[in-house]
């Protein structure tokens, strides 16, 4: 059986990150996805992803993010992670097949836009995209996650 899906490694970006000095973070933080598992987007691209209490991620953040970011760092720290993560896109009409042959990924995703996982034994970052989902793994497992991503596509 042939899953309707494809895979495509996307170039590294300015990825940032930002954490906040406490939890829950003040009034200052409400430009940003407050809700876990919340995502701004923009253009359908995910933009600032919440993934966990107190921090979020912007992956190849733009100026307008950078600045929404930056309005922050008063009560927190923003930290340039560029090469630290590398995203993988999986998308079309197989995708949550593909997905679900290592977690049930709309358990996971219920009521939330992203969330922290572990795929093959890589930790992930995976947010809905409108045909699919995008992927974060750290670099050094990047070879690993998109070998058994790609034998389950092609399958």
């Amino acid at each position: 059986m042939t899953l309707s899906c494809r895979l495509e490694a996307r170039p590294d970006g300015r990825d940032v990150e930002f954490v906040a000095y406490t939890y829950p973070p003040s009034a200052v933080f409400a430009a940003l996805p407050m809700a876990p598992g919340a995502v701004l987007y923009e253009s359908e691209a995910p933009t600032v992803l919440h993934v966990a209490p107190g921090r979020w991620f912007a992956p190849a953040a733009s100026a307008a993010t950078r600045s929404l970011l930056l309005a922050c760092v008063a009560h927190g720290a923003l930290v340039e992670v560029e090469g630290k993560r590398s995203r993988l896109d999986l998308c079309g009409p197989g995708a949550t097949a593909v997905l679900c042959a290592a977690i049930d990924i709309l358990a996971v995703l219920e009521g939330r836009g992203c969330a922290a996982v572990v795929l093959f034994d890589c930790p992930c970052w995976v947010a809905r995209l409108a045909d699919g989902y995008a992927l974060w793994t750290h670099a050094s497992y990047r070879p690993h996650l998109w070998a058994e991503l790609h034998r389950l596509t092609a399958a």
